[in-house]
């Protein structure tokens, strides 16, 4: 059975590792051995981000912007806000990014950030109503161009540092304006109750099912490969979900994990 395991936190490529056992775990009462044939590598989650999203408009209608809308999670961002009548916006870094996005979502504002004049497309878009909710995977030295693009009283969703560089607190006008910045994790979706996640589930399959155009995938590699997918799955352009997989006859029968 194979493995990647880590025992101390720190950048993925360096602390995680490939082990190898010759025995495979036993069940216990209770308890189902499960084999994986293919796992994602991915840096952020549709349900917690809509969850984030909800809290943050709280009930209200209100404009969404999101940035790397191309991303496998930007994509599934906007088929979610087709079906919720959700008025998002969507932020690519390429020309050729936004008119594969409008073509997908013709519906939907889609703005490359390679134009020089991008803030001022995305407040023609917004109109007088400003930008509530930002919901942003980039991060970086971008974050400060995003929060200037909020109206007052809005919310900057964090679920990724995709950007190089830093933008601190202090040069965001968080009291003058009474924006907020909150951060979002996967984590937490447990402490929700059975029927939430339920849902959750059923929405998530029913996207899987119907819309199966919006789960490409980028490239697949070996599970012993995993320090080349992770790279792989960091590269800007990337477009797509990168897998780590292990054939159905590895490991003499064996599962892995």
């Amino acid at each position: 059975m194979r493995t990647v395991e880590y025992t101390r936190q720190g950048e993925a490529a360096q602390v995680l590792t490939l082990r190898e056992e010759a025995r495979r775990p036993t069940p216990g009462s209770g308890e189902v051995l499960v084999r994986m044939l293919v796992r994602p590598i991915h840096p952020g989650d549709l349900i917690g981000v809509e969850r984030a999203m909800e809290k943050a408009l709280r009930g209200q209608t209100g404009l969404v912007l999101q940035t790397a809308a191309g991303s496998s999670i930007g994509r599934l961002v906007s088929a979610a806000a087709v079906r919720h009548d959700l008025q998002l916006i969507n932020l690519v870094r390429s020309t050729s990014g936004a008119e594969k996005m409008r073509t997908l979502y013709p519906s939907q504002p889609t703005i490359a950030t390679c134009d020089d004049d991008w803030r001022e497309q995305v407040r023609r878009h917004a109109g007088e109503r400003g930008v509530q909710v930002v919901l942003d995977c980039v991060g970086g030295s971008m974050t400060q161009d995003l929060a200037e693009l909020l109206a007052d009283g809005g919310t900057l969703i964090s679920y990724g540092h995709l950007s190089s560089g830093t933008t601190s607190l202090e040069a965001l006008p968080l009291m003058a304006r009474e924006l907020t910045v909150r951060g979002v994790s996967i984590l937490h979706w447990m402490s929700r109750t059975p029927r939430e996640r339920a849902e959750d589930v059923a929405f998530a399959q029913d996207l899987a099912q119907n819309t199966p155009d919006l789960l490409d995938v980028a490239a697949s590699y070996d599970l012993a490969d995993f320090k080349a997918a992770i790279e792989h799955a960091r590269r800007p352009a990337k477009s797509g979900t990168v897998l780590l997989t292990t054939p159905r006859t590895a490991d003499s029968g064996h599962g892995a994990a």
